[in-house]
């Protein structure tokens, strides 16, 4: 055991898993999962929320912060970005055999088999590749090494431009590559499809919006741009399902990637609440359309997933 593995396990031992579970009163957590590899210890994080939270939808959640009477302590909601379908094979039956409510944010455009997210077409590419290095202008960066961190790192400068040159550059990467993208995504990044999403909304899972395509909102141009992924996300998936939306979830959702004007929008197509990817509880006097989360991963095992849920490095 690592000396920084121990300090962890002293501390929880100790009790400060405990002390810091307790130290958020009157609070509500909002969990934010996006894969679910088929070998995780995701069974066992049911478990944990379902012993010490009390788990409850994001709508019981939305109507908890607007309400009057106090906020009971120790709930958790649990959050799935995108909509892999992985979600479905691997996480969905832990989920119902604990009974615990889901909401899955989707990218419409993934199940109407438009496109496949494009952040995985970057990882694809650079995997896939046989070049060791390629000249591209990113940010004002103009060479990249294609190492074990290249994707990562192309991904997050690909987030920091224009909307307009991002696709550019997207459309570029396979030939650069020298690579041929699949029309389709590849088994490891496939979504969840309409079928899929109607049966799910018959049995404990929220459905909220995640845009069409999954821009970084502070990067799209004009609000026609805006309207076009919000609005149109929320009602792709009102037509295939024939239930309300009322729940949208930030690409990305730091601060830089969430203008007001973004918000506005929100707010216009009558999302409530809206999520963001920004770590810390949520109080009765959080911005409703900028709620926090709490980032967390199948694979984490009990003594890192009870502290991060805790709330562990939140002020």
């Amino acid at each position: 055991m690592t000396t920084k593995r121990a300090a962890q396990a002293l501390f929880h031992y100790a009790g400060g898993t405990w002390w810091t579970r307790n130290r958020f009163p009157h609070s509500i957590r909002i969990l934010m999962y996006h894969r679910f590899p088929r070998e995780s210890h995701f069974e066992a994080q049911c478990a944990h929320l379902r012993n010490y939270y009390t788990p409850v939808s994001l709508t019981e959640a939305a109507a908890r912060l607007r309400g009057a009477e106090p906020i009971p302590d120790r709930m958790v909601v649990v959050t799935i970005d995108d909509g892999y379908r992985d979600f479905l094979e691997n996480a969905f039956p832990a989920l119902s055999r604990y009974q615990i409510p889901s909401t899955v944010f989707v990218t419409t455009d993934l199940p109407d088999r438009n496109s496949w997210l494009w952040v995985d077409q970057v990882t694809w590419c650079v995997r896939n590749s046989r070049v060791r290095e390629i000249e591209l202008n990113i940010g004002g960066r103009d060479r990249w090494t294609l190492d074990a961190d290249a994707a990562r790192s192309i991904k997050e400068a690909m987030k920091k431009i224009p909307d307009h040159d991002r696709l550019e550059l997207l459309e570029k990467l396979p030939r650069l590559l020298k690579v041929e993208l699949p029309r389709n995504p590849p088994e490891s990044y496939a979504p969840l499809q309409w079928d899929d999403i109607r049966k799910l909304s018959k049995n404990n899972v929220e459905f909220g919006a995640h845009t069409r395509t999954h821009p970084i909102l502070s990067r799209l141009a004009t609000v026609d741009q805006l309207q076009a992924e919000i609005r149109g996300s929320k009602q792709r998936i009102e037509q295939e399902t024939g239930v309300e939306v009322r729940h949208f979830c930030y690409p990305n959702g730091t601060p830089p990637d969430v203008t007001a004007q973004a918000v506005e929008v929100v707010k216009a197509a009558r999302f409530s609440p809206a999520v963001m990817g920004t770590p810390g509880v949520n109080r009765r006097d959080t911005n409703p359309f900028e709620l926090n989360r709490i980032a967390v991963e199948p694979h984490d095992d009990e003594l890192r997933f009870s502290r991060v849920v805790a709330g562990y490095g939140i002020s």
